[in-house]
Order: C-alpha cells, then structure tokens, then sequence
C-alpha cells in the first residue's frame, strides 16, 4: 500500500502485460497475489470520497483494499484504525498511496530495537509526522553533494574491505581506485616471498 507500480522497461506496465504477468503467477501457484492485482485498487491504500449509505462518518478516512469481489464489482477494504471490513464500490474509493508525510503510522529504532508508532486516526499521525518536522526545523532537503559523497565513502569502504563487487550496480557514485577481478580459474596471488628473492 506505498504505492508501488508494475514497471517494464521503464514504463508503467500495459493491461496485457498485467494479464500476461498474472498468468504467469498463477501458474507457479501464486493465486491470491494474482487475484489482489487483478483491480485497479487492490493491495492499495485508499480514501473514502464518498459515504457508502448512512456512514458519512467515513469520508476521509482511510482503508487497505483486500480483495475485488468481481460479481458485485466491489472491493473488500479494511479499515485504518478500526480494522472494520466494508464492502465498497470503486465510486466510494480515491486511491491514497502511503508517502513519508502520510504514512499511516510511524516506525522507529530506540536502543537498537524497530518500534511501530501506530495511531488512532489520520489526523494524530500527521500531527504526530508534523511535529517531528517542527523540531528540526522542517524536514532536511538532501543536499546532492552531501548524497555523493556520501556513496564515494560508502564505496571506498566497501573496495577497502575487498566487497566492491557487492556494490549496487546503479549507485552513481565514481569508483575510486576500484580493482578489476582476476580472470575465472585464476586465483589472487597474496604477498608472500616472490621468486628469486632469499
């Protein structure tokens, strides 16, 4: 519910490469995971935009959509916060991709140990998510040059301790002093007593 998309080449995928791609699931017995991507809204975080019956209290609010009942065209969403289970048609749903400003709840590392924050409406968590801009003084814009050398450091590191084939291929960060890999079969000689030499 982050908003992921199904991407091929570059692009956003085409609805006969969505229904190749589930086909192709489904025949390694991934049937749910199929069927939850088979709707536009499925496995997404979702806002109710208009009231299903007498329950104007839910517009704005927020729910995960679990399942696509295709006989009723309606989706089976549960709700943020309340965990209830509603039944709703794509009129009454907007879709609302969970982003760093909008997360829904909050995670944090104290003494070492990932702590989920979780909260009783949208409202508290992004009050909560403001507050924490306010005391730095707004969120950090990342700075470009802090970010490269950031990942030159990261990659004289990982050279240094002999790991830079480990390096993500798509880091941009230049490869500084990076040695190339002795040829398949041969070994790396190490030090030692070179010939010739007492």
């Amino acid at each position: 519910s982050w908003g992921a998309e199904l991407i091929v080449n570059g692009e956003p995928a085409t609805k006969e490469l969505k229904l190749d791609f589930r086909h192709r699931i489904v025949t390694k017995g991934h049937v749910e995971i199929s069927n939850l991507i088979s709707s536009e809204l499925g496995g997404r975080r979702c806002e109710i935009v208009s009231p299903p019956n007498t329950r104007d209290d839910l517009v704005g609010k927020t729910c995960v959509v679990e399942e696509y009942i295709e006989i009723s065209d309606q989706y089976k969403v549960r709700m943020e916060f309340t965990n209830e289970v509603l039944l709703l048609g794509i009129g009454n749903l907007k879709r609302r991709d969970r982003t760093p400003q909008d997360p829904g709840y909050y995670v944090e590392c104290k003494n070492n140990r990932l702590i989920r924050r979780d909260f009783e409406s949208n409202e508290e968590c992004l009050a909560f998510i403001a507050s924490l801009g306010a005391d730095e003084g707004g969120f950090a814009e990342v700075d470009p040059e802090a970010e490269a050398k950031a990942e030159q450091a990261a990659a004289d590191l990982l050279a240094e301790l002999g790991l830079d084939d480990l390096e993500d291929p798509s880091s941009n960060a230049p490869k500084k002093g990076a040695r190339s890999a002795p040829p398949a079969g041969k070994k790396k000689k190490r030090g030692g007593k070179k010939k010739g030499r007492k």
